[in-house]
């Protein structure tokens, strides 16, 4: 049975969540907090597999009640927040940062269209981290700095390929900010994550990173020093001309857009002269791929075990023998560069 405590400040979205928890047979609420000082508290005295923990609360926010969980009693944290659009999104990446792995919308009213698939999520989230082993996070590293000079670097590689989810957007912060503006290849990342966070990641991951970031357009050409990010629900690939092709079609892996579609893709369109890495995350999306990528003389990383928060996919690569590399996401962007900036 799975044991989740839920923090949260509104007496019906307390109750409604305490409601959806109730109705999956292998869950149980064991306890409900009203304020982040009591789910710190609580977490630490009850020991929950998981906290479903708001951000707005009185005494203590999400992002400060997180940090003492982190800190005191390292315990699986998911967002359930409505904070998905514009600036505010900036709050639920905070708090990502701090510690928190997973992030969903908070769910809409039972009489709501899409209440069924709002439960689902949340429920399927609780599940795919109950019980990992989380730390707190590391003190980020210092950027990498990489000297300028007059002579041009070169490089037999045309595109990176990145591939991430839960964890992920932690893992992609630390390493972007190694890599500088000058970097020459363009970089497009798939990251599995609730609809309508994908704009509010790549404003918050430009905080802070030399790269110019964006959400990926169809028919898009991709620059060097660009990273473009699949946006919601179609998959995203590569063609040989530089632009980028965005797709509806069926799931692979259960998810859309994904990592495996867009390996596959870069493999079609540049063979050998790509540079693949597999990041932090749940099940086998991009594994098999990123194996294929090597195959055809792709250099590839995988994120290591140590510093994911889910040894998944990589895990699954490694598996394989698909990884040229197993390094911590800033020795990945500092990899990058060593590969790519020579």
């Amino acid at each position: 049975m799975i044991r989740v405590l839920i923090a949260e400040d509104s007496a019906s979205s307390r109750a409604y969540l305490k409601f959806i928890v109730d109705s999956a047979e292998d869950m149980e609420v064991v306890a409900v907090a009203e304020n982040g000082e009591q789910a710190a508290e609580l977490t630490s005295r009850l020991r929950p597999d998981v906290v479903a923990m708001d951000i707005h609360m009185p005494v203590l926010d999400g992002c400060s009640a997180t940090r003492q969980i982190m800190a005191s009693c390292p315990t699986p944290v998911v967002i359930v927040s409505s904070l998905v659009n514009g600036s505010a999104s900036q709050e639920t990446f905070r708090i990502l940062e701090a510690g928190a792995v997973a992030a969903v919308p908070k769910p809409s009213g039972p009489k709501s269209k899409a209440a069924v698939e709002d439960r689902d999520k949340l429920l399927r989230t609780l599940r795919q981290v109950a019980g990992l082993d989380v730390c707190a996070p590391p003190q980020p590293s210092a950027t990498q700095t990489v000297e300028s000079s007059d002579k041009k670097a070169t490089c037999r590689y045309k595109l990176v390929v990145v591939g991430a989810s839960t964890g992920g957007p932690v893992a992609l912060q630390n390493m972007l900010r190694q890599i500088p503006a000058s970097f020459p290849l363009p970089i497009l990342v798939v990251q599995h994550i609730s609809p309508g966070f994908v704009p509010g990641m790549v404003q918050w991951l430009q905080n802070g990173c030399a790269l110019s970031l964006c959400v990926a357009e169809n028919g898009q050409s991709i620059k060097p020093g660009v990273v473009y990010f699949a946006p919601d629900d179609v998959h995203m690939g590569v063609t040989s001309a530089g632009r980028i092709v965005l797709k509806e079609g069926p799931m692979m892996h259960s998810v859309r857009p994904a990592v495996s579609y867009l390996f596959q893709s870069a493999a079609r369109a540049y063979g050998g002269d790509v540079v693949g890495v597999l990041m932090t995350g749940m099940g086998r999306d991009g594994a098999a791929e990123l194996l294929t990528l090597q195959q055809q003389g792709a250099v590839t990383l995988l994120q290591d075990k140590e510093s994911c928060v889910v040894y998944g996919m990589p895990g699954e690569a490694e598996q394989l023998g698909a990884g040229n590399y197993k390094l911590c996401p800033e020795r990945i962007g500092q990899q990058l560069i060593h590969l790519c900036c020579r």
